[in-house]
């Protein structure tokens, strides 16, 4: 007889000692009885580790899991914003689904009619969509040039946010006028690593662009907003910013009165912009739609979706492992069932039975929580390491006060699931048939074969959903990075070159003809270098984000057949020759540019396929054809040149681009390309220093080759496939080992019956048949809940998978085949070595 089981008490011996205990002892009782409990399940661990511990691991690793991700979705989701009342603030943009525009920003004068109109409101404050062009290079005359990003707000923009410079003052309308004396905020990053932490700093003047600014403030610790923010300047200290209504480049933050519904707001906003369409329909469209997001969703961005896939995708590995590990125990008590009915018969009561049930997996989920949380701490930090850099916080992941509550509430999770089956088993034991069915082993009791199918299929679901979206996703990837981006030279080695003179916009400090020379000079200087294959510029390099230069564009033969404020955006580009050779963007039909394409030619474009094919739609050939662009639509531009479509926004998705030769007008090239047959930090070190060579206050940054910029559109996916194949794995893994035990457990519990089965002439292939049949048949029903599962919710996740469809046949077929043989197999095994052993063998066993 098990020892757990002789040390619980009878009824007669606890009726005894009950009637001598005192009252007060009585209120201790139940604690006793836990504290006891707790004893005789740490013994049957200690005693019985070959069932205790590879349950506790199974666990040890769905709790470290789930811990693990509970803390990054903590850190970047849950975690509050260095701002008060963040749930106050929101985003406002654009959207303008006829154009296409799906990102509509804003002009200057419609934050003030955002400010005089939306009385909900408190503060109202602007700033640019992007950083890109908006960066400073710090001069301190101590240490090398130094190149920060910069963002210019309006005056209120601290205030919406609700917070304050720790040292120094805050923006005023006065800094925002035209002529004011350049002032600036440093984050306090910048002021310990590039300042000196100088707490003197306030009112003293540094040198950013060669300009001089005097420092106003130290913005709080943790303040860095907009994402990766070094410096704040005041928005209105150009003319150019405050005028026009065209000029759109901004977004709006506001944060909304205490009294005021959230739900209102873009409700107020849209009548706002509705109102504008009417009275300047030359500048608006009627068609645009306000966007209003709230602060922490417009932080994360895409990656809460990922975050919470791939926490949802933790949780489901959590209960795979319960599952598997609860089989184990249930197998366990299953065994015991004779010795259970004994103790039954001796006096013992079930709910005795059923408390040390309970207190051995409550044993079991404590030993896989301390383990967990060290597998927890090694995840977290390998996530974080392999994780992309622009999840914002995630680096603050770490095992803090929630991330144990949480580990707390999954080892509670798992000793309840490991509990339930084997106390619900005991509690339902006959003693007569637990009696025989002990003594003879011939059969599990009917009640736990029920149990243990049940649990089969739910981790056999699990399993295929699991795994049926690291496959997905295995796959996404896969079509994603072997898609053609448009780029055959992923060697090329591009780089921001943007000329830094002062004022808000940087490059336009120099005059057209200024950046025309310095960068004619350098792309020379380069060229006739030995080594470089060719060099090029170009406006905004490919994939260095998803914001650029979107201009309305119209073909000469459609001119007035759709109002000019319905027209569709193109991704706008300002390259020189030999821009498409040195990134291996071929030519479909007609010309590159070439040095004869200048201001007194006549005007040309090259378009992408997109371009070309819509206007062969329109029954035309695209070459020779005109086109104009840009809100003027003023100067009809010939098409000579088709090239290939290229991603230059998103890795997934191409669009319409035009290009315009430098030559002629238009803002600068500030990106550079260059190619050659030297490494590529070499070919860096030859742009930074005839850079230097040219204008000693410039500086070279971003630099990285066009493969490198693809890898880094991919990581975030590339992440995603990599956390869930693991998981995928470890599902498998645990559903091939639960179906494994449950057979193993019936074989046992069976070998009577079979050994008798196999002496009177059964055939060994039905022996197994009908031994494996009910648990694959669960199997199965499971696997297919779980494919149809996915299936369903294959449209919600579009922006989780490219180039495949949750709901494809074929590859739903697959796995469901997949998961089936290894169920088979995983029954299989245990089945036929059993139907091998000799029948005498098997009987005396018995």
């Amino acid at each position: 007889m098990d020892r757990d089981l002789e040390s619980l008490p009878s009824s007669r011996n606890k009726n005894e000692s009950s009637q001598g205990a005192a009252g007060s002892r009585e209120c201790w009782q139940p604690i006793e009885s836990g504290a006891r409990y707790l004893r005789l399940a740490g013994r049957a661990f200690l005693r019985h580790k070959g069932c205790y511990l590879p349950a506790s691991a199974i666990l040890a690793l769905g709790i470290g899991m789930s811990v693990a991700m509970f803390s990054l979705v903590d850190a970047v989701l849950l975690k509050p914003l260095p701002f008060p009342e963040q749930e106050s603030i929101h985003v406002i943009w654009k959207s303008d689904p006829v154009a296409g525009d799906y990102i509509g920003e804003l002009a200057y004068p419609e934050l003030i009619d955002l400010q005089e109109s939306i009385r909900g409101f408190e503060h109202v404050a602007a700033l640019p969509t992007s950083l890109y062009g908006y960066a400073r290079v710090l001069q301190t005359g101590t240490a090398e040039p130094v190149q920060l990003e910069s963002a210019p707000v309006s005056h209120d923009f601290f205030r919406v946010l609700g917070v304050s410079p720790a040292l120094g003052r805050d923006f005023n309308s006065s800094d925002e006028r035209v002529g004011a004396p350049p002032v600036v905020i440093v984050s306090d990053r910048t002021w310990r690593d590039h300042l000196d932490a100088d707490p003197r700093i306030v009112g003293k003047t540094i040198r950013l662009n060669s300009q001089a600014h005097t420092v106003i403030g130290v913005m709080a610790p943790g303040v860095e907003f907009p994402l990766g923010s070094a410096l704040w300047i005041p928005l209105g200290t150009r003319q150019s910013v405050v005028e026009g209504r065209r000029s759109a480049f901004l977004q709006a933050v506001g944060r909304t009165k205490p009294d005021y519904p959230a739900e209102h707001i873009a409700a107020d906003v849209n009548a706002l912009f509705e109102r504008l369409a009417r009275e300047y329909p030359e500048a608006y469209s009627r068609s645009q739609r306000a966007v209003v997001t709230p602060l922490i969703s417009y932080w994360t961005g895409s990656a809460r979706l990922h975050l919470l896939t791939m926490l949802a995708a933790s949780l489901l590995l959590l209960a795979a492992s319960a599952i598997s590990a609860g089989t184990l125990l249930l197998t366990r008590t299953v065994s015991r069932a004779s010795e259970i009915a004994t103790r039954l018969a001796l006096g013992a009561r079930r709910k005795q039975i059923v408390g040390l049930l309970a207190a051995e997996g409550a044993v079991v989920g404590i030993a896989a929580a301390l383990v967990g949380l060290g597998v927890a701490g090694a995840a977290i930090w390998a996530l974080v390491q392999w994780s992309p850099a622009e999840i914002p916080r995630l680096s603050e992941a770490a095992l803090n006060t929630d991330a144990y509550c949480f580990a707390a509430g999954a080892a509670a999770f798992v000793a309840l699931a490991c509990s339930l089956a084997p106390a619900w088993t005991a509690s339902r034991l006959r003693l007569e048939a637990g009696i025989r069915e002990g003594s003879a082993a011939s059969s599990m009791p009917r009640y736990a074969g029920k149990a243990t199918n049940l649990f089969v299929l739910a981790q056999s679901a699990a399993t295929a959903v699991l795994l049926a979206v690291a496959v997905l996703l295995v796959l996404s990837y896969r079509a994603m990075t072997t898609a053609d981006t448009g780029f055959a030279h992923h060697d090329a080695l591009t780089m921001d070159a943007t000329l830094r003179g002062p004022g808000l916009f940087p490059a336009q400090a120099f005059d057209r003809d200024e950046k025309r020379a310095f960068y004619s000079r350098l792309l020379d200087r380069l060229r006739e270098t030995p080594g470089v294959v060719s060099a090029a510029g170009i406006l905004n390099r490919p994939l260095q984000g998803p914001i650029g230069w979107e201009a309305p564009y119209e073909f000469e033969f459609e001119a007035g057949s759709s109002p000019r404020r319905v027209l569709p955006k193109a991704n706008f580009q300002v390259i020189t020759p030999d821009y498409f050779k040195t990134v291996g963007t071929p030519m479909i039909e007609g010309r590159d540019f070439n040095r004869h394409d200048s201001e007194e030619s006549e005007p040309v474009v090259i378009i992408s396929e997109a371009l070309a094919r819509h206007v062969r739609a329109a029954g035309h050939t695209p070459l020779g054809h005109r086109l104009r662009f840009g809100w003027n639509l003023l100067r009809w531009r010939k098409v000579i040149g088709i090239c290939r479509d290229a991603r230059y926004r998103d890795i997934t998705r191409t669009g319409a681009d035009v290009f315009m030769p430098s030559s002629q007008g238009g803002p600068a090239a500030r990106h550079i390309a260059i190619r050659g047959d030297r490494p590529p930090r070499e070919l860096a070190s030859l742009v930074q220093n005839t850079v230097k060579a040219i204008d000693p206050t410039q500086v070279v940054s971003g630099i990285m080759t066009i493969g490198e910029l693809i890898d880094r559109n991919a990581a975030r996916h590339r992440f995603n496939m990599l956390l869930l194949l693991w998981f995928g794995v470890w599902a498998v893994v645990l559903a091939f080992s639960g179906i494994y035990s449950v057979i193993s457990e019936t074989v046992s519990a069976r070998r009577t019956e079979l050994a008798i089965k196999t002496a009177l002439g059964a055939q060994k292939r039905r022996t197994v048949r009908d031994t494996v049949s009910t648990t694959v048949g669960y199997a199965v029903l499971g696997q297919v809940a779980g494919l149809l599962l996915v299936a369903a919710f294959g449209p919600l996740s579009s922006d989780l998978f490219y180039g495949v469809s949750a709901r494809d046949p074929i590859l739903l077929t697959a796995m469901g085949a997949f998961l089936f043989v290894t169920s088979v197999a995983a029954a299989f095994l245990p089945a036929w070595i059993a139907a091998g052993a000799e029948p005498q063998i098997s009987l005396g066993a018995g």
